[in-house]
């Protein structure tokens, strides 16, 4: 365990696509090529971000020389972590976890103190209790895998597809009002989302608001979650699911609402009942962190049944090129092994071991630009034959 002397930002990074089409036709084509022997040709967009900050967890604390809240610093920021990385808050369930969270000094990389910056009040005795420091805390990544594998839990690989939110809230008044990237008023709201998605780990987009928006749907639309509606004004941005949130917030602060999640034909929903805006917007993200990690988890091991796939990559023009593709595979998490078979020209043959978890090898490669499918795609047996054109 490393001391460094600066401080570690949790934050996501990545570019976004201005125009994007949809892909879940081509993509359910493609899945269905795997079952039934179908070959076919498709071209996938991408709707996904490489999340960073995943090993990363920051927690207040009043005392840089406290030895006893530095332990239970680590504790909670690991604890942020497995979130993160696991994408669903069953992972507390394990009795294997929850002891290595008691011990979670021993999967600390580096760590270091920030001074938070100070808020005036009045109440001077508030002021002097509340933290001031903070701990930010970087774990190393191999021994939380190894963890994860020795468990048995699945992990949401760092490669994740944006969630589209539309958010109307309406006062006492009946005023509705959309809340986009470029609104001001209920920042405090806006704030509470974000935060709760970067917890979970969860991409996330707030629409423009635009004249483009406002043509297509309005916060009446959104306030009567008229589904086609939304998921035609939705296929603007680079996202592969929507939330829909609705909030009626009262003088007092509590709230009544109710979310909807569309994510592949699929609607989930909850609604919430004089609670207050932060439990209600964390339950909302929670839903969707949910599905999509259940949806794109993978074992670290895979399963038993072991396939192999044959991988052919054209377009590989010079050296960079080469290492690019080695590098983009051997990072693939649904990939347990990789070996070249072959180079002829500008074609590279290779054959994966995917340890069985052959779907969510499809759909990590369909959220990134890099493999584009150009021709067919068959299954035989336990073998696989895949073909793409490389594109960095």
């Amino acid at each position: 365990m490393k001391f460094i002397d600066f401080t570690v930002k949790n934050h996501f990074s990545g570019p976004v696509s201005t125009v994007i089409f949809r892909f879940y036709f081509l993509l359910s084509l493609l899945l269905f090529s795997l079952l039934f022997l179908v070959p076919i040709v498709v071209s996938v967009p991408a709707f996904a971000i490489e999340v960073e900050g995943l090993y990363q967890g920051s927690v207040p604390v009043s005392s840089r020389d406290n030895e006893r809240e530095r332990n239970r610093a680590f504790n909670e920021a690991f604890r942020q972590v497995l979130l993160k990385v696991t994408g669903n808050l069953d992972v507390f369930s394990q009795p294997q976890i929850r002891q290595a969270i008691t011990n979670a000094d021993e999967y600390v990389d580096t760590w270091s103190y920030a001074t938070l910056p100070t808020t005036s009040s009045d109440d001077s005795i508030a002021t002097e209790q509340a933290p001031d420091e903070e701990l930010n805390v970087t774990f190393f990544e191999p021994e939380v895998l190894r963890l994860l594998d020795s468990a048995e839990i699945s992990l949401w690989p760092d490669n994740r597809p944006y969630t589209l939110i539309w958010l109307v809230i309406q006062d006492e008044l009946g005023q509705r009002e959309l809340l986009g990237s470029s609104v001001q008023e209920y920042e405090d709201i806006l704030t509470l989302l974000k935060t709760e998605a970067d917890i979970r780990g969860l991409p996330i987009l707030l629409p423009v608001l635009d004249i483009e928006d406002m043509r297509a749907v309005s916060a009446d639309d959104v306030w009567d979650m008229n589904g086609e509606k939304l998921i035609q004004a939705s296929s603007r941005y680079p996202s592969e699911s929507v939330l829909v949130v609705r909030m009626f917030r009262a003088l007092g602060g509590e709230v009544l609402g109710e979310s909807n999640y569309l994510f592949r034909d699929q609607v989930l929903s909850l609604e919430s009942f004089e609670e207050s805006a932060e439990d209600f917007l964390k339950s909302s993200i929670s839903m969707a962190a949910n599905e999509l990690s259940g949806y794109y988890a993978v074992l670290l091991s895979g399963t038993d049944s072991e396939i192999k796939v044959n991988l052919t990559v054209e377009g590989i023009h010079d050296a960079e090129d080469y290492a690019g593709l080695l590098n983009y595979v051997g990072r693939l998490t649904n990939v347990n092994a990789f070996q070249i078979t072959s180079v002829d020209n500008e074609s590279i043959e290779l054959i994966l071991s995917t340890g069985g978890q052959l779907r969510q090898l499809v759909e990590t490669i369909a959220l990134n630009r890099n493999l584009l499918p150009v021709s067919e795609l068959v299954r035989e047996n336990n073998q696989v034959y895949m073909s793409y054109q490389w594109n960095q």
